[in-house]
């Protein structure tokens, strides 16, 4: 079941931290979060 428009993207914190890591080193390689769980 998707998420509501209404209720906006999920973004956790420790994704967060490392995105913004990445975007701040200039890193272009794909970032590695573990299994997805559907």
């Amino acid at each position: 079941m998707p998420r509501s428009l209404k209720k906006g993207p999920f973004l956790d914190l420790h994704l967060l931290k490392k995105v913004e890591k990445a975007v701040e080193s200039g890193d272009k390689n794909q970032l590695k979060l573990g299994p997805v769980v559907q």
